[in-house]
């Protein structure tokens, strides 16, 4: 059924008048005329009694007038809904961003955003896969990944600090002064993305020096790494921001504080969109207001 015809339908209706319809819809009787002709057509009956004073429904008129009623007010309702989704402060934002770095947006950027959006729903996802957004799971993603799908836009946030940390202990058994000092000290290496084993460190001063990690122990996971370094098994690479606690209570200390790596350049991931939703553009600014009050955990 044209909703065109059932609007023209509807307005006759509530005006008893094929004129006053055709003056209200901005279009001539005519053309109302053969609206009505097409919807009886189409639905084998006939919609209005009419005579040269009155036009009155029909029984079968009488329902799809209940009908084309109900269909208006489910339509504003939705017109309404997603106006308030995307205008108003009311709605989802689903957040996908990895484990390790989740947790912490949680805690810090997210609470600022709440207070400014009482209304709006959090669903965070820790995880690392990028078709979560490409294919509609997501709202907006933290990733680090290097090649994204066309649909998809990356707003750069900047380059994780990533440094070298070991236990108080380790570093008694091998003292590490130099960089060469780490091709005899026992390293811990990442089993989820080999890659982040070629180490490219970078000092203050300019200099860059290449190694890959060696060492008996590995870990899938950034908490992984952290426990085994804290428990004197090896030497780290792990962003700044996932080790600040250790370095404040102990339990970890920096090695080789002049020198730095980084292996993720972080983006923030969502769909290319011809008007964007005021929370999600609003959530986008929490997490960069996020990154840049702790810059520190950035190279910069």
């Amino acid at each position: 059924m044209n909703l065109r015809h059932l609007e023209t339908f509807k307005t006759v209706a509530e005006l008893s008048s094929f004129s006053k319809a055709a003056d209200v819809l901005g279009v001539s009787k005519g053309l109302v005329s053969r609206h009505i002709r097409a919807l009886e057509s189409e639905l084998a009956c006939r919609l209005f009694f009419r005579t040269t004073r009155s036009v009155v429904l029909t029984e079968p008129g009488k329902e799809l007038f209940g009908a084309a009623q109900q269909i208006d007010a489910i339509s504003h309702k939705a017109a309404q809904s997603i106006n308030m989704l995307t205008q108003d402060g009311y709605g989802y934002i689903r957040f996908t961003a990895p484990d390790a770095l989740g947790p912490i947006i949680a805690e810090t950027a997210l609470p600022a955003f709440s207070k400014g959006n009482p209304n709006i729903h959090i669903e965070l996802d820790f995880t690392t896969d990028i078709k979560d957004v490409e294919f509609g799971e997501s709202d907006v993603a933290l990733r680090s990944q290097k090649a994204l799908p066309d649909n998809l836009v990356a707003r750069d946030i900047g380059a994780l600090k990533d440094i070298l940390v070991c236990s108080p202990s380790l570093f008694e058994k091998h003292e590490i002064r130099s960089s060469s000092d780490l091709l005899t000290a026992p390293c811990l290496k990442s089993s989820f993305d080999t890659s982040w084993n070629n180490w490219t460190l970078h000092s203050g001063n300019g200099q860059s020096v290449q190694l890959t990690a060696k060492g008996q122990y590995s870990s899938s996971s950034y908490e992984g790494l952290i426990a085994l370094a804290a428990g004197g098994l090896g030497v780290a690479c792990i962003p700044l921001a996932l080790v600040e606690k250790n370095l404040s209570d102990g339990s970890l200390m920096r090695v080789l504080p002049d020198w730095f790596a980084s292996q993720h350049q972080l983006h923030l991931v969502y769909t290319h969109q011809r008007f964007y939703p005021k929370k999600l553009r609003e959530f986008i600014d929490a997490v960069v207001a996020w990154r840049n009050a702790n810059s520190i955990w950035f190279i910069t």
